[in-house]
């Protein structure tokens, strides 16, 4: 049970790309086969790929054209080249995103992790992300495991049926996952440093909105997303940011956009949501 694949979408990372490469030549655990896909790069990515696929016969190269149309989330991409016949093989799938570094034990504490509970089917180490000159770890429900690392068992990728092609794909994952009796966790002793600076103020805004989108996708209960904004308001950049949540989320009402295609996931997830909000048990905590 140490045979994993792992993948990764690459989109105008020629500057943080060679770092997640020299991390995962250095696992003392190596993926079987590791699909880096540039992702319609207008920099020197694919090159970068192809140079790190030609060193490691481990390491497998796809290009998509740029400006190629898909769907939101970018999950589709990485589906288009995870076929069941292809991820059934191995005993694990790791979703990386390509700014990411971590150290050399990181896969093996994540396999450790599923060999302690038989039931784990999604986990990933905690990340820190840039604050200034240090690192600031970004805090979360122990059950939520953030999508730029994220590791499957096959039994739980299967169930899932792999990942949605669209925005809120990693709160959508974990909620089938959890449906269906699999345990989500991240853990505080794993840890993964994200590169990716977290932008302009304009792109925080938009951050926001699409966060409150990527919920009313999910299913999430109107009268949990309200309990969240109320938190965020009280969180820098102050009451913005849970003003943009709750904008993004009931547009979805008002432009009667599509949620998530699986009724029952929506009634289990609005149902955890207001257990945990009446501090009742609940998967989510």
């Amino acid at each position: 049970m140490r045979k994993y694949l792992a993948i990764t979408p690459a989109r105008d990372e020629q500057a943080l790309l060679p770092n997640l490469i020299a991390c995962m030549v250095s696992q003392t655990v190596r993926p079987e086969r590791w699909i880096v896909i540039d992702d319609g790069s207008g920099d020197a990515t694919g090159e970068i790929i192809d140079q790190a696929a030609a060193q490691h016969p481990w390491i497998e190269a796809h290009h998509v054209p740029r400006g190629k149309p898909r769907a939101p989330g970018g999950e589709s991409v990485l589906m288009n080249y995870l076929p069941a016949e292809l991820w059934g093989r191995f005993d694990f799938i790791l979703r990386l995103d390509a700014d990411l570094t971590f150290g050399p034990e990181y896969v093996d504490h994540l396999m450790r992790e599923f060999a302690r509970d038989p039931k784990l089917g999604i986990t990933g180490g905690t990340l820190f992300e840039p604050a200034g000159k240090r690192w600031r770890e970004v805090r979360q429900p122990a059950f939520h495991v953030r999508g730029a690392t994220k590791m499957y068992s096959r039994a739980c990728f299967g169930a899932i049926g792999g990942l949605e092609a669209a925005l809120g794909w990693d709160t959508i994952d974990e909620a089938r996952a959890m449906m269906l009796g699999f345990r989500s966790r991240s853990f505080r002793h794993i840890r993964a440093f994200h590169h990716r600076p977290a932008g302009s103020a304009a792109g925080r805004w938009r951050g926001h909105l699409a966060a409150g989108r990527a919920a009313f996708y999910a299913g999430y209960s109107p009268v949990y997303m309200m309990a969240r904004a109320l938190k965020r308001a009280t969180e820098p950049p102050w009451i913005t940011s849970g003003v943009l949540l709750l904008v993004g989320y009931f547009e979805g009402y008002l432009r009667r956009r599509q949620m998530v295609d699986d009724p029952k996931l929506v009634k289990f997830v609005r149902r955890q949501q207001l257990r945990r909000l009446a501090k009742m048990d609940s998967v989510w905590r």
